[in-house]
């Protein structure tokens, strides 16, 4: 018996796969660009926090749940708004934390880990849904998933993002330490 692959009988095909990731990709974009826009009008605490919740566990229960593109298209499409403003957020606190003498090491220990730990998510992710289902599988990783999104709801040290060099949290004309930028 011939086993077809997850995209074929779930999605009729590679090409609906392709065109979901093309539109989270193009939506990750545009949050990314309207976050630069407009993104220093709010807390970055809570723009992380909400946009972290958003692109966690939705994706996980809509691929669940349904077989049908639409509302995995709309799903993560949703999500890869949220998404497009968690690296912004993310890269403008670690420059503003981290002294400029350090910033080389922790910036390549980050992404080193990142692509170390990367391509273990697939097979690990297949070896799941080959032993106890696909459905089963998402909603697993959606928990896990979950679980990890409220870490910066629960644990007060990410509210520290706001301290680093926001304006709402600042003195007029004062600068975050370590930031290497010069009063005009």
């Amino acid at each position: 018996m011939e086993r077809r692959a997850p995209a074929r009988e779930e999605l009729d095909g590679a090409v609906e796969l392709g065109l979901l990731n093309a539109a989270f990709g193009v939506c990750v974009l545009t949050g990314a660009l309207v976050y630069g826009a407009v993104g220093s009008r709010f807390r970055r605490w809570s723009v992380f926090a909400i946009a972290f919740l958003i692109g966690g566990l939705p994706r996980f229960v809509a691929a669940a749940f349904t077989d049908t593109f639409t509302p995995l298209a709309l799903t993560m499409a949703v999500e890869g708004l949220a998404f497009g403003v968690l690296n912004p957020i993310m890269a403008t606190v670690t420059y503003e934390t981290v002294p400029g003498e350090l910033r080389s090491r922790v910036l390549s220990a980050t992404t080193a880990s990142v692509q170390l730990v990367t391509p273990l998510g697939g097979p690990a992710a297949g070896f799941l849904a080959d032993s106890v289902g696909l459905s089963t599988t998402l909603l697993a990783v959606g928990g896990v998933y979950l679980l990890a999104t409220l870490c910066p709801l629960i644990f007060p040290a990410w509210r520290q993002m706001d301290r680093t060099g926001s304006p709402h949290d600042r003195a007029e004309g004062s600068l975050p330490q370590g930031s290497g930028a010069k009063r005009a």
